[in-house]
């Protein structure tokens, strides 16, 4: 009598399983860093921030060209105008809620020497930059 052995099937994973495992274990590992606080201090992160871009050169266009060229660097412009007058020799961004690290920040980044605090209690934005007749000298790229 022979003896008749049945074959075990051999387990494989289709590849589109395969695709699906390894998203979902890179999805899991990325929330478990990120929860966990381990990928703090890896990448720098960016505070959010409104802000209010008001052309003070009386210059025609100012203004939005600026916006675009903020909100291609990732900045959020909330408003975009003229200021209430147009002899602005020098851009300069103000403080409207008190946050010294971020405008020590977009100084930098922005190449803004000019700094000043005028808090408003009920502000729409954090910051309001006033380009002056120095424009060509901030930095409006990607950075």
């Amino acid at each position: 009598m022979a003896v008749v052995r049945k074959r075990k099937k051999k387990s494989r994973i289709s590849m589109p399983g395969l695709v699906v495992l390894v998203v979902f274990a890179v999805m899991v590992f990325s929330l478990s860093v990120r929860w966990s606080g381990l990928g703090r201090g890896l990448a720098p992160e960016r505070e959010y921030f409104q802000m209010e871009v008001l052309n003070g050169t009386g210059e025609s266009g100012i203004a939005i060209r600026t916006t675009m060229q903020l909100r291609m660097m990732g900045i959020d412009v909330k408003i975009e105008g003229n200021a209430d007058r147009f002899d602005f020799r020098e851009s300069l961004l103000i403080d409207r809620r008190g946050n010294p690290e971020l405008m020590k920040s977009l100084s930098r980044r922005l190449g803004c020497r000019r700094v000043l605090q005028q808090i408003q209690e009920r502000s729409e934005v954090a910051v309001t930059l006033i380009i002056g007749w120095d424009r060509d000298k901030l930095r409006l790229e990607e950075s």
